[in-house]
């Protein structure tokens, strides 16, 4: 089953790379030199291709479920993760979300909308804090009174796509070239998703065919994205968050075990009492 996580986890790398250069050549090849976008095969290959993706991995997900195998839904279950290498792997994307989020506040004088850009930074800033100790209290055990803070940590990365959602609406308000940011907003969706569905580990529902889906396809679509000219704070938060939900399925997917097999009713049903020999008439 080890195997298997990596295995999966290559093919959702492999999909996002292709989607890149996909979409850097669209960007080569249909746009012109005064950024309007003109008729071109790419188009239509582009998203195409995001279809086929979430369409491989979505029947992926629900073949893998509807076999003999189960994975867990526990929190602690679901996305232990001791060791020294799952530490380095946890603050490194952790760091690099930090990083970026403090490259948009330092870089949000230029920008039309300050106030956004800086709120974007900070909570990047904070989801890079959040989400790596959210797995480091994977290892531990904690009361049932404590689960606030799991709940706590898990809405970070939740809230800084939701900001960013309304971002992408007020910088292109008025743009009529739809894609220019129309994959912007379909990888802020899908990684707002991706989130959503981690923090259905802390607040113990998860959905585990619906969860399987969006963190592979939040992986994806954080890549596809890098291929658009923004920021370089913007660039490291998008491959940060990719980063980290690439982690999150890893680690979910290492628990895939087979399902147990069902005891027959007749070992289920209890012994005969014995037979009564009428002492009560003695």
């Amino acid at each position: 089953m080890h195997n298997k996580a990596l295995e999966d986890s290559i093919y959702a790398l492999a999909a996002g790379a292709f989607g890149v250069f996909l979409r850097w050549l669209q960007l080569q090849l249909a746009f012109d030199e005064n950024g309007l976008c003109g008729q071109s095969v790419f188009n239509w290959i582009v998203p195409l291709f995001i279809l086929a993706v979430a369409f491989v991995l979505r029947r992926r997900a629900r073949d893998l479920l509807d076999s003999d195998y189960v994975l867990p839904d526990g929190f602690a279950e679901s996305l232990a993760n001791p060791g020294k290498a799952y530490a380095f792997f946890r603050w490194v994307p952790g760091a690099l979300m930090m990083l970026g989020g403090a490259l948009m506040i330092r870089s949000s004088e230029v920008a039309r909308q300050v106030f956004m850009v800086r709120l974007l930074g900070a909570l990047a800033i904070l989801s890079g804090v959040s989400v790596p100790l959210l797995l480091t209290l994977a290892n531990r055990e904690l009361k049932d009174k404590r689960r606030w803070l799991l709940c706590l940590l898990s809405l970070p990365p939740i809230l800084l796509f939701s900001a960013w959602l309304v971002f992408d609406y007020m910088e292109n308000a008025i743009n009529s070239v739809i894609w220019g940011y129309l994959i912007e907003v379909l990888a802020v969706s899908a990684l707002l998703l991706g989130f959503y569905r981690m923090a259905g580990f802390a607040y113990g529902v998860v959905v585990r065919k619906k969860s399987l889906f969006w963190l592979q396809f939040g992986v994806v679509m954080s890549l596809i994205v890098l291929a658009d000219d923004r920021k370089t704070g913007m660039q490291a938060v998008f491959f940060a968050a990719g980063l980290m939900l690439l982690l999150a399925y890893f680690i979910w997917l290492r628990k895939l075990h087979e399902k147990e097999p069902e005891k027959d009713a007749e070992e289920e049903a209890p012994a005969p009492a014995p037979a009564s020999i009428g002492f009560e008439k003695l």
